[in-house]
């Protein structure tokens, strides 16, 4: 019933939607999802990851989380040392990477470095990442970058972090080591964006990450080095408006941007995606030139009572591929 009911609500939604919530001929579509490799299961008939070889066609990019910055890797498939947390073996992780390529061919597969456990920037070792990165067939790279205690503040107008010349020096070095058509992603915090110009007051302020980024997207020859961006538009609480961070980074950041959701509970904040907000958020983001859509995460625990109004990561993902999917 539970299925039914979101099935439901979500056509009700795509017929009202409207023509003109179309995105723009010729922009690439998105849909990323995360993939918790600490929810990963293992020992199934078929002898992969179900869960993974099997996620759902419409998807177009899995962020494999997370890979420590300071990896280390053996080779061999070895993925002691590579922080990726999945409960068996490399050779499984390949062959489901691979199967889940047999059934949604042009989907691309990235794994994610850092997140918020994995913190070891000054340790960043972009060779070790290629090398995982060749040797599972990977398509490329996500920097999730959330330093520990960044102390971002305004100075004359403008934001700046003790982190900045880190991350500009990580970026760089990623690149270099992951040279196109590799991809390089980068997942920017809810606030990160804020903190200048029209958003200089952009709610809510403060935060350890408020304006972040900007450093970053301030410099043309960094930011091009970037083949999308994905906000992380959660875990901020009531007042925060997630069009409002879209076009902050969109000031900055010409290629591809998603607005990313999770499934509730949100980690602080106590805010809540149903699925016709997610929903209409994505679509107005994508009517103001959003790409679409990144979902936090498979294998993320549903809540206790699922449905329309608090749906589980599989729900939120079934309902923003087909939002993201719409055609005039």
């Amino acid at each position: 019933m539970r299925l039914l009911a979101v099935s439901a609500l979500l056509a009700a939604l795509v017929m009202t939607a409207g023509a003109a919530a179309a995105a723009p001929t010729g922009r690439p579509v998105h849909l990323g999802a995360y993939y918790a490799s600490w929810a990963a299961e293992a020992g199934s008939a078929s002898g992969l990851d179900d869960r993974l070889a099997g996620v759902p066609a419409g998807v177009t990019e899995v962020f494999l989380a997370f890979m420590r910055p300071d990896a280390t890797y053996s080779g061999n498939l070895d993925l002691t040392g590579t922080g990726l947390q999945v409960p068996y073996p490399g050779p499984v992780l390949k062959a489901s990477i691979e199967a889940l390529r047999a059934r949604s061919p042009g989907i691309r597969i990235l794994v994610s470095v850092g997140g918020e456990e994995y913190a070891n920037w000054r340790g960043f070792d972009a060779r070790t990442i290629r090398r995982v990165v060749e040797d599972f067939g990977l398509d490329g790279v996500d920097l999730d970058f959330e330093p520990a205690d960044p102390k971002c503040r305004q100075r004359s107008g403008q934001m700046s972090c003790d982190s900045d010349t880190l991350l500009l020096d990580v970026v760089e070095a990623a690149r270099a080591a992951l040279p196109r058509p590799i991809a390089l992603w980068l997942t920017a915090t809810n606030t990160g964006a804020y903190g200048e110009g029209a958003w200089s007051e952009a709610r809510p302020i403060g935060g350890p990450t408020y304006g972040a980024f900007l450093p970053l997207l301030r410099d043309p020859g960094r930011r091009a080095l970037l083949d999308g961006l994905s906000i992380m538009a959660y875990d901020a609480g009531p007042t925060y408006r997630p069009l409002d961070a879209y076009a902050a980074y969109r000031s900055r950041f010409e290629g591809p941007i998603l607005i990313g959701f999770t499934s509730p509970p949100e980690a602080w904040g106590g805010h809540v995606y149903t699925v016709p907000k997610a929903v209409e958020t994505v679509r107005s983001a994508m009517r103001k030139g959003a790409n679409g859509a990144m979902v936090w995460a498979i294998g993320k625990e549903a809540p206790s009572d699922p449905g329309p109004e608090r749906p589980g990561p599989d729900d939120l993902i079934t309902a923003l591929i087909q939002a993201v999917a719409m055609k005039d």
